[in-house]
């Protein structure tokens, strides 16, 4: 099997841009996302550079952004929900160029980190099984002996736990109100923690400016701790994943030099490692990877597993690739 087109960090943090153009061109080459791009009747130029490259791709890929098209939303929150999208129009041809290719446009596949000694595990929060599978993820690299960490950090929002995803969350988290709760819960179950801890929150009356950490007591293998941060723009909206991140830095004082692995679904590996790059890796001189858990553990309930998941998410990679682009040329 042919290896994947991943983006993985360097040891050099010098060279960080560099290798991350390279890889990125290599990603926007490849014969997997032209053959995508043909099945839905585009034709992308080798002649452009990579900066125009991205930039055809973005307006091409308008077409793949499933979650804007799609017709139901959650009826809590007006959201429109990634794995409430459906495959309507798309055609066998489509269907087969885009599962012939996300294996090495890196959506798929498990991947095992390059670094075996990290300073901290960050599991990323997320919806449904999410924050029960990643922290499950990061436990059991640590329990095979695949890396090691001296700390392990839980990072989610206050968002509410959707209608739409009670089907999966209520079979492990049944009281939970919002994703922080859930990966709390995900965490307790995956490294096994009882119910002991110290805790600070912050409550306002506007939603968006509500924080939390939590820290775990009498951990065995590594110190697990947990954090909601606050949105940077709370007039607009609630804290996205670079507050988190920012949250989560200022609160451990993590250094430049650190080693970070992220855990997210395999689905998002490509896009949060470019993001990852971009805001944190660059702006605070950290070495980032980031691996995905197993895709066979979501089965039905936990979805992002039909055609139009991956058309959206190889679309968040281009315009997470446009933001990188922008950021450093």
């Amino acid at each position: 099997m042919k290896a994947q087109y991943l983006f993985t960090a360097s040891s050099d943090l010098n060279h960080v841009n560099e290798k991350m153009l390279n890889q990125l061109k290599c990603w926007l080459d490849s014969p997997e996302l032209k053959n995508i791009v043909a099945s839905f009747g585009g034709d992308l130029s080798a002649e452009l550079s990579v900066k125009e490259k991205i930039s055809w791709l973005l307006d091409f890929s308008e077409r793949w952004d499933y979650r804007r098209l799609q017709k139901t939303q959650d009826q809590k929150t007006g959201e429109n929900a990634r794995w409430k999208v459906c495959n309507e129009n798309i055609t066998p041809e489509q269907e087969k160029a885009v599962a012939d290719g996300v294996f090495r446009l890196g959506l798929t596949g498990v991947q095992i980190p390059e670094c075996k000694n990290f300073d901290f595990i960050l599991v990323l929060g997320g919806a449904r099984f999410s924050c029960l599978y990643r922290p499950q993820y990061a436990a059991d690299l640590i329990k095979r002996g695949v890396i090691r960490a001296e700390g392990v950090a839980l990072l989610s929002g206050m968002r509410p736990v959707l209608e739409s995803e009670r089907e999966a969350t209520d079979t492990y988290a049944p009281k939970a109100e919002t994703e922080y709760d859930l990966i709390n819960t995900g965490g307790e179950k995956a490294f096994h923690l009882k119910k002991e801890y110290m805790e600070e929150k912050y409550h306002n009356e506007n939603v968006n400016l509500n924080w939390a950490v939590r820290k775990y007591l009498g951990t065995k293998e590594v110190p697990v701790a947990s954090f909601s941060g606050p949105s940077s723009d709370p007039g607009n909206r609630r804290a996205n994943s670079s507050d988190t991140y920012r949250f989560f830095l200022e609160k451990e004082r993590v250094q430049p030099g650190s080693k970070l692995l992220l855990i997210t679904s395999q689905i998002y590996v490509p896009y949060q490692q470019i993001e990852a790059i971009r805001t944190l890796g660059i702006p605070y001189g950290l070495y980032i990877e980031t691996v995905g858990f197993p895709t066979e553990w979501g089965k039905k309930l936990q979805g992002m597993m039909e055609t139009a998941n991956y058309l959206q998410e190889i679309r968040s990679t281009i315009q997470a690739a446009n933001r990188f682009i922008n950021s450093v040329l």
